[in-house]
Formats: C-alpha cells, sequence, structure tokens
C-alpha cells in the first residue's frame, strides 16, 4: 500500500506542475490550475488499472482537461503559444515539469530523439533574434 501511496503522489506532483504550467495563475492564484489538476487526478487513478503505459496515460488526460480549459477560457500571452503543439507539449514537460528525454517520449508516445529535436527547435525558436 506504500508504494501505491508514493506513486499518487509522484503523479500528483506531475500533474500539478504541469496544470500550473499550462494554465499558470488566474486572478493571482493556481487555484484554476489546482482545480484542472484534482479533477485529472481522478480521472487518471479511475483510469489507471487499464492503462498500458501510466504516463502516457496520465498525460492525455491531463493534456485534454487543460485543452478543455483553454478552450473556454480567456487567453493571455504566453510565449509558448506560438510553438507549434509538440513542441509546446515537448517545452512544457521537459522544462516545467522536469520529465527526463526518456519519460517526455513515453508521454507523447514518439522517440527520444524527436523529444531531443523537438526541444533543440522549440529554443531555437524562442530565442531572440540577434540585433
Amino acid at each position: 500500500m506504500e508504494t501505491a501511496s508514493k506513486l499518487v503522489d509522484t503523479v500528483r506532483v506531475l500533474v500539478v506542475r504541469y496544470c500550473r504550467a499550462r494554465i499558470g495563475r488566474r486572478s493571482g492564484t493556481y487555484e484554476i490550475a489546482d482545480a484542472v489538476a484534482g479533477d485529472s487526478c481522478r480521472e487518471i487513478i479511475a483510469g489507471a488499472a487499464g492503462a498500458p503505459a501510466l504516463l502516457t496515460f496520465a498525460y492525455d488526460v491531463m493534456r485534454g482537461l487543460v485543452d478543455d480549459f483553454h478552450r473556454t477560457a480567456a487567453e493571455l500571452p504566453n510565449p509558448l503559444s506560438g510553438l507549434p503543439g509538440q513542441q509546446r507539449e515537448i517545452m512544457v514537460l521537459r522544462s516545467l515539469v522536469g520529465l527526463s528525454a526518456d519519460d517526455t517520449a513515453l508521454a507523447l508516445g514518439c522517440s527520444v530523439q524527436a523529444v531531443r529535436l523537438g526541444q533543440h527547435r522549440a529554443l531555437s525558436a524562442l530565442r531572440p533574434a540577434p540585433a
């Protein structure tokens, strides 16, 4: 039972980081991001038994709920919003959530090389042009 509790705590931390990174503060707090994270955690726990890869399943749940939030909320300017979807997700998972390249590849269902290349391209696109 202790192992399951550690797993739930680890997943919760990653879910909260992801939701806070993608949604950000609203009215100065993370209340909305934390509510989406709570919904994500409940869905992840409910569906984890039938999922072949927990990290992939968890990512799919979080991404869906965060995307639903963004479709209904007024968007604030975000430097990552100009990136293509896969590059934006790589940057969020690698830089803001803190996943390794291997775990990011697993979550996104792609190769580690694709993650590294996507991160390189995203960083290049975000880098200011020389003066």
